[in-house]
Order: structure tokens, then C-alpha cells, then sequence
């Protein structure tokens, strides 16, 4: 084998474990018990019936919807390599009487662009803890964007101080490792580190979970949090079944 054939194969032997150094984390939330009915939520005069969004489960699956889980990289939490963010264009929609999506992921460093392409009058609260809390009249047809200079330690609320049947909520990480369930309550995080102990935080706007089951064994997540290792590669851990008493709030 010449010199450049050698070396290129190291090179891709190199590349290749590099790869295999990393770790995605998947799994799914369900509802352990009969699935609430959607509700709708209507306002006299106003003219729009709009979906109630604070606890969505799918009524065939019973898979819950929008749940975060985050590394958690706080006190007594996850020391991992964060890789360069040059920070993007984040865009919320206000649109159809809701905002949409209803919950954003962003990331230390991008902005945040909110855009009503609705036909009513906005006046839209951002209750940041870490950035600068920012009320904003907003009308048809216009938006606002302000930046995201620091990680928030919980759901950020974003409400419509005109129409109080809405509400949103942001979530602003120091990194990349962060997801959101689906509509059948699935989430994937990836490009994790591996080999050593990481520690993951659970956040719903209408409760706390730290009671869950999985395969079958009742398991407490003290404050909300998780801890796992990781091999190389794909993780998943499969069905996690959550009371209704976790959506007390």
C-alpha cells in the first residue's frame, strides 16, 4: 500500500472514530392513564375558537406533546465541550389566535424574531429571568426581534396581554444538546458526548415530572432531572410512562 493510500485510510479510521465518540439519546413520553380530550377554548367576541395547549396527548397513541428535555449543565450538573455557535435568526409566529411553534428551542447567542402575521393586535410579554424582559405592542402585518445573550433556567412564558388565551413559551440553552417531544411524544437528541455520566432536565408547562415508570419500574427523577452514560452511537429509552398526577399545575 503507497504512502497516500496509507494515509488516507488513517484519515478515514480517524474521521470515523470521531463519529463513533458521539451519542444520540431518544425516547418517548406517554400518558399513563385515558388520554384527555382536546379542548377548545372560545372568547366572546372574539373571533377564532383556538385549541387549549397546555397538555396535548395523542388520543390514539397517548403520546405527549411538547416536553423538553435538556442536558443540564447547572450546579451539580454536566461539564461538556460546547462547540462554536455563531448564533441564528429564531422566528415565532403569532398567527391563527396562538404562537406558533408553542415552544421554541433557541440557543445562547441567536435572535429572536416575533412575527404577527395574524389579524389581531398583539401586546406580547416575554418574562426572561436572564435576558431583559421585553413587552411589545404589536400590530398586523409587523414584528420585533431582540437578542438572546444569556441561557434561561426554565420555560420562558410568552404571553398576549390582549388575548389571555395565549400563550407560548422559549427555551434558551448554552448549547445544542435540547428537544422537544412530538405529537407521539418522541425526541432525539444528538452529538452527545460519551463516556461519562450526563445529567438531563424535564420540563412541562403544566406540571413537574419526577414520577415515571419505565419497563415497568417506577423510577424517580429528583427535580426533574436524569442520569445516564452513554455508548457510541444511538440510545433510546423507549416508553416513558408519566401519571396524571405529573400535570397537576
Amino acid at each position: 500500500m503507497g504512502r497516500m493510500a496509507t494515509l488516507l485510510v488513517l484519515f478515514l479510521l480517524s474521521l470515523s472514530s470521531a463519529f463513533a465518540e458521539e451519542a444520540s439519546l431518544s425516547m418517548r413520553f406517554v400518558y399513563d392513564c385515558v388520554p384527555p380530550k382536546p379542548k377548545r377554548l372560545v372568547f366572546r367576541g372574539v373571533p377564532l375558537i383556538v385549541q387549549d395547549e397546555k397538555l396535548l396527548v395523542d388520543q390514539q397513541t397517548k403520546g405527549i406533546r411538547n416536553i423538553v428535555v435538556q442536558l443540564y449543565t447547572g450546579r451539580g450538573g454536566s461539564e461538556v465541550d460546547v462547540p462554536p455557535h455563531d448564533g441564528v435568526r429564531q422566528k415565532l409566529l403569532v398567527r391563527n389566535g396562538r404562537f406558533d411553534p408553542h415552544v421554541l428551542l433557541t440557543q445562547k447567542g441567536d435572535s429572536l424574531e416575533i412575527d404577527n402575521q395574524g389579524r389581531l393586535m398583539h401586546n406580547v410579554a416575554l418574562n426572561f429571568f436572564a435576558n431583559t424582559a421585553r413587552i411589545q405592542l404589536l400590530k398586523p402585518g409587523k414584528s420585533f426581534s431582540l437578542e438572546l445573550e444569556q441561557p434561561e433556567p426554565a420555560l420562558i412564558p410568552i404571553d398576549c396581554n390582549i388575548n389571555p388565551w395565549m400563550r407560548g413559551f422559549v427555551v434558551v440553552v448554552d448549547h445544542p444538546y435540547v428537544a422537544v417531544s412530538d405529537s407521539d411524544g418522541r425526541l432525539k437528541i444528538e452529538g452527545l458526548p460519551v463516556g461519562q455520566e450526563l445529567v438531563f432536565r424535564v420540563h412541562h408547562e403544566a406540571g413537574k415530572i419526577d414520577q415515571v415508570t419505565i419497563e415497568g419500574q417506577e423510577v424517580q427523577w429528583r427535580r426533574a432531572r436524569f442520569s445516564v452514560s452513554l455508548d457510541p452511537g444511538e440510545n433510546d429509552l423507549g416508553d416513558i410512562l408519566v401519571s396524571p398526577e405529573s400535570f397537576s399545575n
